[in-house]
């Protein structure tokens, strides 16, 4: 009995995308690097202002590393402001809160919110 051979591609794992760098392409939007430290102010439900480090940034969303937790499914108006450097910006965002990372107990906590899109 002869093995018979699919002809379709076999799907990449997650773990297999990571490493050569396929994970990318996968997205709908590209991601931009940006590790860059930043004053975040959150107006909502009240406002209070955190340093953070934004990881990176799409037009769909951004990651960022924070000194507070929200809950999955919070919305959150922002602010981030770049502060330092010749490219200072202030950049206004409106989205809600689908993912919270914590890596160690103590860690600055990763926060992933998906940007509220206009209808």
């Amino acid at each position: 009995m002869t093995k018979r051979r699919s002809t379709t591609n076999k799907s990449t794992l997650l773990g297999e995308a990571v490493m050569p760098g396929t994970l990318q392409q996968r997205r709908r939007t590209p991601r931009i690097s940006t590790r860059r430290a930043a004053w975040l102010t959150v107006q909502s439900p009240r406002e209070h202002e955190h340093v953070s480090l934004v990881k990176d940034i799409s037009t769909r969303g951004v990651f960022f590393y924070s000194d507070f937790v929200p809950g999955v499914g919070d919305h959150l108006d922002f602010v981030i402001e770049y502060l330092r450097g010749d490219d200072r910006v202030r950049l206004h965002f409106n989205g809600s809160v689908v993912r919270v990372e914590q890596s160690l107990p103590d860690s600055a906590p990763g926060i992933a919110v998906s940007f509220r899109t206009q209808s």
